[in-house]
């Protein structure tokens, strides 16, 4: 019997080795074709509104690229424009076919074709085809229909991105590369493509010379590659500084080293050991579906290249230029940024990486335009070219007409202008034109985060996620080794307020020393849940956030994924015994104010039976929408589906924030909607007064805050709270922006 899942399953393990979509489309019609056993499999992409050959095995390969058609045009177009699969015995005698003469289509008869369909738009057709004069069968049918569904879910952009490739991109064609937003701004320079590191999936597995030798040499090349990235933490200002630390912890964790050890007693040279137990380290962050943890994927990459280039004596590109450049390449590290004066880099263009890798995140702490991933693999062309780089849109445009780069040089006039405005808000106060204060705090993870917050004028750290020190770990963090981060951050800040959020891991966010497996993550073992299971690693950062905080009195201690008041009581537990053992110790320490996340809706009605175990609530605007709306925003297919403007979901903040008011405590909002300028005005007509968001965002949100009155948001509020969808409420937050002048100065 035909098993679609393991044809699908092989060529998806196979397709991560392929080195280009040109070798992945014909690795699919190959599979395909042998799995049937039919003369001809094809595959037809969208493109431009025309259905292009792709990759062909049966038909003749010169008609690769040439045979077009649109939907409704000929058997393949008829499927595309009614989304529905044609099985035909006698592929000439249907209406609507049409002879291509260069396919040497003529010797095939029996026709199967399905539609490839992503978010309710054809992607392409696949089809099969035999020379005898036949139907296809039932199980054919579903087979074909089966693949490509799984085809579809989960190689659309490759497939998106396959028959852009065979056109080929001269130095001089103005060209559009579309990709994510990683920092923004605008910039127009002179691009400088970086030569590309040597992939892992690269590397040849070699026998080794010997056992003792290739230990000598593995250990040389880390030693030389912790040495370097010393030299450039002591050299590099302080927020390079503060990510190559990270790469460092990375780089010694004796996990990483066992891997290698464990490689190298099977014979294989250092740099194959290096190989395998480097994509082993990776394929635990590519698990974990949580955007700010996979990240860290890409650093493992960056360091296995580095490791590997001493391991053969490569030297790194040397960057040689005098005027500002847009960095471009394969996919752009904190390495490139210390090869040039950072004031030379005018931005940062990436295949690779995402809004949360190390790119993005040092990208916007010195405020460069950044894109990452491009969907463009003819990078060597654009060098040396002039582009304009849209980081607020994610475009870059190679060669770009001279009425285009006009229009985006008036673009950065008033952005600079726009920032000088903001600039001389970084020391006044989020107070309201009717002299109503907000605090303004911001969000932070890695200690890279720390300085653009406090350049912005942040007041405080409303959420610092405590779990990225266990992550660039391949061991549980000591407590000393704690002790030493968190004490960077309250210094850092003091004597401003820093909520620090308790362990959130477990589910999606596994740690690579603790795996852990579950159908349903978002509903699993994650949160409190993990840390109140592991009661002995909660005890030891809570510990360490204590001895971090004495002689600064900042401190804040948050509990995230609460649902139940047995865990807020057994949480409260360990606080205390942490504060008494410290004190035995003969340290200094104090009880901090507790806060939870209202993330879980159960809190909603719980707050009243929470109320004396805890000093403040912080509305996880993020997951709170996810669960009341039963959607996963890291899911592409659903994706769309999550928004914080749907009813229900102001309804729940708005009850929230009522029930806080009621019960004296102090709420806060520390999710994405505390940096919408539209999702502001709403929470501030809810009488929330805390805000916590990304650090560039402040000056923004500040200046909307000065420029409103509470009492109008109230208005705003009592206008939209009723309204049936999220279309009519954002139209009306939209309408209100423009009324006070914010759209036409900030868009």
């Amino acid at each position: 019997m035909l098993n679609p899942l393991l044809v699908a399953k092989k060529i998806f393990l196979d397709a991560a080795l392929v080195k280009d979509h040109k070798s992945l489309v014909k690795l699919i019609v190959q599979r395909i074709r042998t799995a049937l056993s039919v003369d001809v499999c094809s595959l037809y992409i969208m493109q431009e509104g025309e259905l292009v050959l792709t990759a062909t095995e049966g038909l003749a390969e010169e008609a690769i690229g040439k045979i077009r058609m649109p939907p409704g045009q000929g058997l393949v177009g008829t499927i595309a424009e009614r989304q529905h699969l044609l099985n035909l015995p006698y592929a000439e005698k249907h209406p609507r076919f049409k002879y291509f003469e260069e396919t040497g289509e003529e010797r095939y008869q029996g026709f199967l074709g399905v539609p490839l369909i992503h978010h309710g738009d054809v992607l392409g057709v696949l089809v099969v085809q035999v020379k005898e004069t036949r139907r296809f069968s039932e199980e054919e049918e579903a087979f074909l229909v089966t693949m490509g569904a799984n085809l579809v879910a989960s190689q659309a952009a490759s497939l998106k991105r396959s028959t852009r490739e065979e056109r080929p991109f001269t130095a001089h064609e103005v060209r559009h590369v579309r990709g994510l937003a990683g920092a923004p701004g605008v910039t127009i320079a002179k691009a400088w493509v970086v030569r590309s590191d040597i992939r892992l999936e690269d590397i040849s597995v070699q026998p080794g010379s010997g056992l003792e030798f290739e230990k000598s040499r593995i250990k040389d090349s880390f030693d030389n590659c912790l040495e370097e990235l010393a030299s450039e933490g002591n050299t590099q200002e302080e927020t390079l500084s503060a990510l190559i630390e990270v790469y460092r912890l990375l780089l010694s964790s004796p996990e990483l080293h066992a891997a290698i050890d464990k490689h190298l007693a099977t014979d294989v040279s250092a740099s194959s050991a290096l190989k395998l137990a480097m994509l082993e380290q990776i394929a635990i962050f590519d698990a974990v579906e949580d955007p700010y943890l996979k990240a860290r994927a890409d650093d493992l990459r960056v360091l296995a290249a580095r490791v590997y280039r001493h391991l053969q004596n490569l030297e790194p590109e040397v960057i040689n230029t005098d005027e500002p450049i847009v960095l471009i390449g394969e996919n752009i590290t904190i390495e490139h940024f210390g090869r040039i004066n950072p004031a030379l880099i005018a931005g940062v263009a990436s295949n690779q990486g995402s809004t949360l890798s190390h790119t993005s995140v040092l990208a916007n702490a010195l405020g460069i335009p950044a894109i990452v991933g491009l969907q463009e693999s003819n990078l060597s062309a654009m060098h040396h070219a002039q582009v304009i780089l849209d980081g607020h849109r994610g475009i870059l445009i190679a060669n770009p007409p001279e009425a285009v780069k006009e229009e985006y040089q008036q673009v950065i006039k008033q952005n600079q202008a726009r920032q000088a405005n903001l600039a001389h808000l970084k020391s006044l106060p989020a107070e309201s034109i009717d002299q109503q204060r907000v605090n303004l705090y911001s969000n932070t993870g890695l200690l890279a985060d720390i300085r653009p917050g406090l350049e912005r004028g942040s007041e405080g750290i409303g959420l610092y996620r405590s779990e990225i020190p266990f992550m660039v770990h391949n061991t549980f963090p000591t407590e000393e080794e704690q002790v030493r981060i968190y004490r960077k951050v309250l210094s850092a800040y003091a004597p401003k307020p820093v909520v620090m959020r308790t362990l959130d891991i477990g589910g999606d966010k596994a740690l690579p020393y603790f795996p852990i497996q579950e159908e349903n993550p978002y509903l699993g073992w994650r949160g409190i849940r993990f840390t109140l299971d592991y009661r002995n690693i909660q005890l030891d950062q809570i510990r360490a956030m204590l001895l971090a905080d004495i002689g600064l009195g900042n401190l804040q201690i948050m509990v995230p994924m609460l649902s139940r008041e047995d865990e807020l009581l057994r949480i409260g537990a360990i606080i205390d015994e942490a504060v008494s053992q410290l004190k035995e110790e003969g340290h200094a320490v104090v009880r901090p104010p507790i806060g939870i996340m209202a993330e879980v809706p159960a809190v909603i009605w719980m707050l009243p039976h929470l109320r004396d175990h805890i000093d403040f609530v912080s509305i996880g605007s993020n997951d709170l929408t996810q669960y009341l709306l039963a959607v996963d925003r890291n899911n592409p297919r659903v994706a769309h589906l999550f928004t914080p403007f749907h009813p229900a979901v102001l309804r729940a903040i708005y009850d929230i924030a009522r029930e806080c008011r009621r019960l004296n405590l102090a709420v806060s909002v520390c999710g994405e909607m505390a940096g919408d300028p539209k999702a502001v005005l709403v929470l501030l007509g809810m009488g929330i007064r805390t805000l916590s968001l990304s650090a560039y965002k402040l000056p923004l949100i500040k200046w909307l805050i000065r420029n409103i009155e509470m009492r109008d948001c109230r208005l705003l509020l009592d206008d939209i709270i009723d309204l049936p969808n999220e279309k009519e409420i954002q139209k009306k937050l939209e309408q209100r922006l423009d009324e006070i002048g914010f759209t036409e100065k900030f868009t």
